[in-house]
Formats: C-alpha cells, structure tokens, sequence
C-alpha cells in the first residue's frame, strides 16, 4: 500500500466525507478515538502514527468511499448496475 502524505485536514475530511464519527471510525479500525483525534488536531502537519494504525484507518475509510490521492480527498460513490431501471406506478410511459 502506497499511504498519500495524510495531513490531519484531509483526514478529518475523509472521515467526514464517510459520514462517520470519530467512534464510528475507531470502532472499524480497530483505533482509540483518542487516537484519531491526535491525528486530525495536527491540522496541516503530515499526521504522526504508526503505519500499522494508519493503514487501518485508511482501510475503513476506504472500504467507505473515501479515497486520498495528491490532489486531497474525495467520495467515491458506487456506479449504478448497468441495465437496471426503477419504475414509479403510474409513470407515463
């Protein structure tokens, strides 16, 4: 795994982006909330853990959507499966 230079901004950014607490978030790594929150009140500053805790972090906002590139951070969102339509009754046709 190939971690992005995590500023604690953009890591509270990605959590926010998931639409998960700090408990949420610690609960699915596996982390202290105390810990996250070291982690994203160090604003600007490359965010200072071990790469055992961080990766886990990582990998529970990853597997919600977030996804950190040199740019920042962004959602992803699922696509659509292909060829499926939703009807309302009484649509016009």
């Amino acid at each position: 795994m190939s971690l992005p230079k995590l500023t604690g901004n953009l890591f509270r950014a990605g959590r926010a982006l998931a639409g998960l607490t700090r408990d949420d978030l610690a609960n699915r790594a596996g982390l202290s909330r105390d810990v996250l929150r070291s982690w994203e009140i160090s604003s600007e500053s490359i965010v200072p853990a071990q790469y055992q805790m961080l990766c886990r972090a990582i990998d529970a906002l990853e597997d919600a959507g977030v996804r950190f590139t040199d740019d920042g951070v962004r959602l992803q969102r699922c696509a659509p499966i292909a060829g499926t339509v939703v009807h309302s009754e009484g649509a016009a046709a």
